[in-house]
């Protein structure tokens, strides 16, 4: 019974993985402009979770286009979005005054939305697209 159980379980689990967009997709799809000032958008952004947002030092990566879908418990019920992947890293000061150490992150920016994307990179439900 227990071995029943974990094969449907894992069955529902591969179920809800997520499915990368077809070339056909990628090659078509609108990923949106990226700003010229999106660092200034993203540092205004990641400042709002930040004891002391002035403090904070920022190291950008290169951008890339992306496509990012949504959680499959999410509201939009798994929707597959398009944009670009930025990488970042950050150090900030704590609430104790001293800086926290250099942290990455990935942030994803479509059509004037900016958002983490640090779980859903780990998880593949974010992906670059082919250049």
């Amino acid at each position: 019974m227990k071995k029943l159980l974990v094969l449907i379980f894992s069955l529902l689990l591969y179920a809800c993985a997520a499915t990368p967009p077809s070339q056909m997709q990628l090659h078509s799809a609108d990923y949106g402009e990226l700003p010229e000032n999106y660092q200034q958008q993203v540092k205004n952004w990641w400042g709002t979770m930040l004891k002391d947002p002035y403090s904070a030092q920022y190291t950008f990566g290169k951008p890339s286009k992306a496509w990012f879908k949504d959680g499959i418990l999410a509201e939009s019920g798994g929707a597959m979005r398009f944009g670009w992947l930025i990488p970042i890293t950050v150090n900030a000061k704590n609430s104790y005054g001293a800086y926290t150490g250099l942290e990455a992150h990935t942030v994803f920016y479509s059509h004037g939305k900016i958002e983490s994307a640090d779980a859903q990179v780990g998880v593949g439900y974010t992906g670059k697209a082919p250049d």
